[in-house]
C-alpha cells in the first residue's frame, strides 16, 4: 500500500501545503507499510522526513526506510513534553525548512498515562496545528494505535485532523471541527477549583514586582525548582502584566498544589475577550496583542483561560517532576 499525497497538498497552482492526517492502525504490520511508505514516497520526492514516535515504531520504520542522513528521528516521550514548547519546536524546526519541497512529519503524541486534563490540552494541540502551521510547508501524519489507546482519543483524532488515513484509503473527515471553535468547545469544561492550602497576592501597577517575588517564593516553597521556576517566573510576568495594562489594571495571584502540578492562578476584573486561539500562533510581525500569553504558553507545561462579566482567569501549570 502506498502513500497517496493528502487530498489538500496542492494549491490550485500546484503548490505544496500544509497537510494534516490522523492515521489510525491496529497493527505494527499495517504501522509499517503505511507509515514507512509516506517516508519512501517523500525521499523518493526530494522531501526529508521528520519522525517523533516510540523506540518501538522506530525501530520498525528503520528497518524499512534506509535514508538516515535524510529522516530524523526522535521519541516521543521527550518532544512531547508539553503542547506549547512542543509547537515552539515544531515552529523552529519548519522554519530550518524553508521548502519549496514539503517536510514530511510522523508525530505520534502520548496518549497513555496522561491526565483527563492532558488529553484535552493535547487533543487541543493537535487542532490548533491546523492553524498554528498552516502555512509551512509540512504534510504532518499523525499515527493513533487504536489497539491501546481510548476510544474518546481516536475519536477526537477524527475531530482535530482534517484527513483520516486508515487500512485501504485517505479521506475527509467527516466530523472535523475547525481550530477556533474546537478550542472554545473545550473551554466549556470547568476548570478544577483550587486545593487548600492557597496563596494569594494582589497584582497592581505598584504591586508587580513584589507580587512576582512573592509568587517565586510560594512556588519554591512547593518544590518547583531550577529552570522551571525561572519559566514561571517568566510566564507570571508576562501574565501579570497584561493584567495591569489590559485587564482592569489590578487583580490576584493564586499559587496551589494539583497533585503532582503547581498551579498559579491570574485573575483580573477585565471586559472578556475573545481568548480560545490567543497564544497558540506567533503575533504577527510588530504586533504585540497576544504575545505575554503566547510566551506563557512557550514556558509553561499548559495554560488555560477563562473569562466571563466578571473578569479572566489564566491558570498556568508546572509539573513539579
Amino acid at each position: 500500500m502506498v502513500a497517496t499525497r493528502g487530498i489538500s497538498a496542492e494549491g490550485v497552482e500546484g503548490t505544496c501545503r500544509f497537510v494534516h492526517q490522523a492515521f489510525l492502525y491496529d497493527s505494527d504490520h499495517l504501522f509499517v507499510e503505511r507509515a514507512g511508505a509516506f517516508l519512501r514516497d517523500g525521499l523518493a520526492c526530494g522531501e526529508p522526513g521528520f519522525v517523533v514516535v516510540s523506540p518501538h515504531n522506530t525501530a520498525l520504520l528503520q528497518r524499512t526506510v534506509r535514508d538516515p542522513g535524510n529522516v530524523t528521528y526522535m521519541n516521543a516521550a521527550d518532544w512531547y513534553a508539553s503542547p506549547g514548547r512542543t509547537l515552539s519546536a515544531f515552529l523552529r524546526r519548519l522554519r530550518e525548512h524553508p521548502g519549496p519541497q514539503q517536510l514530511r512529519v510522523i508525530g505520534e503524541p502520548r496518549w497513555v498515562g496522561r491526565t483527563p486534563t492532558e488529553i484535552l490540552a493535547w487533543q487541543r494541540y493537535e487542532s490548533v496545528i491546523n492553524l498554528t502551521l498552516a502555512t509551512t510547508h509540512a504534510w504532518v501524519l499523525c499515527p493513533y494505535d487504536t489497539r491501546v489507546l481510548p476510544r474518546d482519543v481516536v475519536a477526537g483524532a477524527r475531530r482535530t485532523h482534517p484527513e483520516i488515513v486508515s487500512r485501504v484509503r485517505t479521506s475527509r473527515s467527516h466530523t472535523y471541527v475547525e481550530p477556533a471553535a474546537f478550542s472554545a468547545e473545550c473551554d466549556q469544561r470547568p476548570l478544577p477549583t483550587a486545593r487548600a492550602p492557597v496563596t494569594t497576592h494582589p497584582i497592581g501597577g505598584t504591586e508587580l514586582r513584589r507580587t512576582r517575588r512573592l509568587v517565586v517564593l510560594a512556588a519554591l516553597d512547593r518544590g518547583l525548582r531550577g529552570e522551571r521556576l525561572d519559566d514561571l517566573a517568566a510566564a507570571f510576568q508576562e501574565i501579570a502584566t497584561n493584567v495591569v495594562e489590559h485587564g482592569g489594571g489590578h487583580g490576584t495571584a493564586s499559587v496551589w498544589s494539583d497533585g503532582n502540578d503547581l498551579v498559579c492562578d491570574v485573575t483580573d476584573r477585565g471586559a472578556p475577550w475573545d481568548y480560545h486561539v490567543v497564544g497558540h500562533r506567533p503575533p504577527a510581525p510588530g504586533s504585540t496583542s497576544g504575545l505575554g500569553v503566547w510566551i506563557a504558553r512557550r514556558l509553561c507545561d499548559q495554560v488555560e483561560i477563562r473569562t466571563g462579566p466578571h473578569g479572566s482567569l489564566v491558570r498556568l501549570r508546572m509539573r513539579l517532576t
